[in-house]
């Protein structure tokens, strides 16, 4: 996962202003701001070589946005001055498609494009047709090549309907908190659906438990079109067993 900030312009701590909005940049792969990720990148792939995928995490522009702006202030600039927010949204997508190809050229087999703000808790369908949904797609043009390209869906009350279209391999959201359930997700989009696991949960349950929603997620859907995960990111506390739970059920054949 990349975790490393998208750099602000000079003395910026936080964009509070429109005139901030407008001093953002376009950031180049070789930035030092994304130098270690790539270089790790290149490292799993020279150690994992041809064994297995991996690919790397991606924040959605609009997430990668909001994290810059101070409190809710890309809420005030979306009604301020909307086409000023719409231009840097433009900067910050041609930057991380940017980052995003350099990710596959060192290795990584695609992205796990994750959106925050494909939810009616923060925009109708209508309203992220504009905010998200150039800027998410602009990424993904930027890697349509990569082998396995995957869309998260944060939260609940989720756009899953409006987003079927995005060119992906593999969707994950977080489907026992929110619809659809992993089976009609299957249905609806026609493609490869990752989940079976509670997040929520992972960190508390036994290996046994994990087991058990690694059988009734294979009775739900069978063994093809799905790849067995959690729904989001699991607590970092979470016991190794439970994680090994899931591929030892798997291999086994025991579920």
């Amino acid at each position: 996962m990349n975790d490393y900030p998208y750099p602000l312009p000079h003395g910026l701590v936080a964009i509070e202003t429109e005139d901030d909005w407008k001093r953002l940049e376009s950031i180049r792969a070789d930035d030092e701001c994304w130098d270690r990720q790539l270089q790790a990148i290149s490292l799993i792939d020279g150690s994992i070589g041809n064994q297995a995928l991996f690919i790397d995490t991606i924040f959605s522009p609009w997430t990668t946005a909001r994290r810059l702006a101070r409190g809710g202030q890309i809420n005030d600039a979306r009604l301020r001055y909307p086409e000023t927010l719409l231009s840097a949204m433009g900067v910050i997508a041609d930057s991380l498609a940017t980052y995003a190809r350099a990710a596959v050229e060192r290795g990584a087999a695609g992205i796990f494009l994750s959106l925050s703000a494909a939810t009616h808790d923060l925009m109708s369908p209508e309203q992220y047709a504009i905010w998200g949904r150039p800027f998410d797609l602009k990424v993904l043009e930027a890697v349509k090549n990569a082998p396995f390209n995957v869309l998260h869906i944060h939260g609940s009350k989720i756009h899953f309907d409006s987003l079927l279209d995005y060119p992906v391999s593999a969707i994950n959201w977080s489907h026992h908190h929110t619809s659809p359930s992993l089976a009609e997700g299957s249905r609806l989009s026609g493609r490869t659906v990752m989940g079976g696991i509670d997040e929520t949960t992972a960190a508390h349950l036994s290996a046994p438990e994990i087991s058990e929603q690694v059988a009734r997620t294979l009775d739900e859907l069978g063994q093809r079109g799905l790849i067995v995960t959690p729904g989001c990111s699991v607590p970092t506390d979470t016991p190794e067993r439970n994680l090994r739970a899931v591929r030892y059920a798997l291999d086994s054949g025991s579920v």
